[in-house]
């Protein structure tokens, strides 16, 4: 696994670091084994330095994780990794970018949460320090604020002798970001807290503090989009299937949606929140091409595992980003893992989805194995499992369309789906 984890990333570095386009993409790792769980989204910047170092820092969280929760015997005993991310780039210069880990297992009293920060320049192609950002002269100014405001923010929490110990003109602070309007410093767990706190993290407004690197200000808008449904005219009597496809979007997702628009085909697309954003177009056009977005939470945390408040956010902010970015809003949810209780049932407002067949693309890598898997022994109303995220399914859907279509199936998207199985009880 460690072997097969380092020549991805050396792929996609080597890949990535010599394309001119510096768009941003995210990479997606989901994994479930016997009693692991890992679901990790991390930015690719196409810078080369900044890459590697994020893929490395990346290489070394999952080996450290898998070393310390694989060889659990115990079938009870389940244990999962999450990273998230936050990426940004400010005046078109320097990225942002931010690792959120999460680990959680049934051997932990409490979930491990902590965070990593890379802030790269990329005219000079180097990563900056704090150091780099405030000057000298004002860098006992930037220590008296931060420290006020880490005694008035979370004053419950802080332990004064690690704060006076931690936070001098020499520490490095290695944990901050920047936007056009404020500096903000992080502290993970333990740091200058108590154990029971969170990541904390401190704002400061750039205006009040003298700076090495110009700033300028950044007018940030957002379109407002309005979904117009469209619905098309159904044939209950025609045999149908819906495709589903899970953990996008991706960079592999746009093909995908060309594909089903070239054969007359419509999918459900169940995406990951923390994506939305980078693929906005890519959203747009699943609506645009009479596909359906579904919710599969914001960061693919593993669900049944999550207090009510966590489960709420994740599934509220991938609802509002949906409708954010595409002006429609889902009505349907797929649980993270296929995992899913009575007790999750209850406490989420969207339809689960769940599916009739896997074709296991995010297992297999021969494509032939994926087509037979899609297209044997289908029967009316199936729903098929796929994921937009592995380049082998966009080659096997090129192949699963034709075969089913010869079978006599029609492609229609889940909610068409249940209104058929509704026209032909009234029908009957």
């Amino acid at each position: 696994m460690k072997k097969y984890f380092m020549l991805l990333c050396c792929f996609i570095l080597t890949t990535g670091c010599f394309t001119k386009n510096k768009t941003k993409n995210i990479h997606t790792i989901i994994e479930e084994e016997k009693n692991i769980l890992v679901g990790i989204n991390y930015p690719i910047t196409n810078y080369k330095k900044l890459d590697t170092i994020i893929e490395q820092d990346v290489a070394n969280i999952y080996e450290e994780f898998k070393s310390q929760y694989e060889t659990l015997n115990n079938l009870q005993e389940q244990s999962e990794l999450n990273i998230d991310y936050t990426y940004e780039i400010v005046n078109n210069r320097y990225s942002n970018v931010t690792l959120y880990i999460y680990i959680n297992s049934s051997i932990l009293a409490n979930p491990i949460s902590y965070m990593k920060s890379y802030v790269f320049d990329q005219k000079q192609n180097k990563l900056l320090t704090i150091h780099d950002i405030i000057t000298d002269d004002n860098f006992s100014k930037y220590i008296a604020i931060l420290k006020t405001k880490l005694i008035q923010q979370y004053g419950e929490c802080i332990l004064l002798d690690q704060v006076k110990a931690t936070i001098t003109m020499n520490y490095s602070y290695p944990l901050f970001t920047f936007d056009h309007e404020a500096l903000t410093t992080y502290f993970n767990p333990n740091e200058v807290t108590a154990s029971y706190c969170d990541i904390i993290d401190i704002e400061i407004p750039l205006n009040s503090l003298e700076l090495k690197i110009p700033i300028t200000n950044e007018t940030k808008t957002h379109t407002v989009i309005e979904f117009v449904a469209n619905p098309r005219i159904l044939d209950p009597s025609k045999k149908v299937i819906a495709l589903t496809f899970d953990d996008g979007p991706s960079k592999y997702t746009e093909e995908i949606l060309d594909i089903l628009n070239e054969n007359n085909a419509y999918a459900t697309f169940f995406v990951i929140g923390n994506k939305v954003q980078i693929y906005s177009e890519t959203l747009q056009k699943m609506v645009q091409f009479g596909n359906e977005i579904g919710n599969h939470s914001y960061n693919h945390k593993w669900l049944t595992k999550l207090n009510p408040t966590d489960l709420e956010e994740q599934i509220t902010k991938t609802q509002d980003i949906i409708k954010q970015i595409t002006g429609y809003t889902p009505t349907i949810i797929r649980p993270t893992y296929g995992s899913i209780s009575q007790k999750l049932r209850k406490q989420l407002s969207l339809d689960v989805i769940m599916w009739t067949v896997d074709t296991s693309d995010w297992k297999y890598k021969s494509i032939d194995r994926i087509v037979k898997n899609a297209t044997t022994n289908i029967k009316d109303l199936d729903i098929i499992l796929m994921h937009d995220t592995h380049e082998r399914t966009v080659s096997a859907l090129k192949k699963i369309i034709p075969i089913l279509k010869e079978q006599g199936f029609e492609f229609v998207t889940i909610s068409e789906l249940k209104e058929i199985k509704i026209l032909r009880e009234q029908a009957e």
